[in-house]
C-alpha cells in the first residue's frame, strides 16, 4: 500500500490506496479526519487525495487498464485475482479496525495448553 523512501522521506501512497480513500471521503459522511484516523493518515492527506482524484478523473471514472495485445488469459485471471486478494486483505484489515479486534491469525502462535 505504502511506500517509504530513504532517510525519512514522506510516504508515497499507491494511485489506486488515494482512488479507494477519496471515493470513500466522497460517498460516505466521514470527515477527513475520522477517514485519515481509520487509515492513518492526516486529514490534509485525504483532502489532498480527494483534490488529486478531481484533478485526475473529472468525471469520476476511472479507466480500467487497457489489456496488453498479447496478453494471456493465465496472465489476465493472475491479476484479476491479485487484486481481489488485494480487496478482501483491505477489508478484514478495516473490518479489525472498527470492531477492535485482530482478525488475523498471528504466524507462530501456539495455542493455548489448557
Amino acid at each position: 500500500m505504502n511506500k517509504q523512501k530513504d532517510r525519512g522521506q514522506p510516504l508515497i501512497h499507491e494511485n489506486s490506496f488515494k482512488i479507494a480513500v477519496a471515493r470513500e471521503y466522497l460517498t460516505s459522511d466521514l470527515g477527513a479526519a475520522r477517514l485519515g484516523a481509520k487509515y492513518g493518515l492526516s486529514k490534509d492527506s485525504v483532502k489532498y487525495f480527494v483534490k488529486w482524484y478531481r484533478a485526475k478523473y473529472p468525471e469520476g471514472i476511472v479507466p480500467e487498464e487497457a489489456d496488453a495485445p498479447g496478453q494471456s488469459e493465465t496472465d489476465k485471471a493472475l491479476k484479476e485475482a491479485n487484486l481481489k486478494i488485494a480487496a478482501l486483505e483491505m477489508l478484514i484489515e478495516n473490518a479489525g479496525k472498527e470492531l477492535g479486534i485482530d482478525l488475523v491469525k498471528k504466524l507462530g502462535t501456539k495455542p493455548s495448553g489448557k
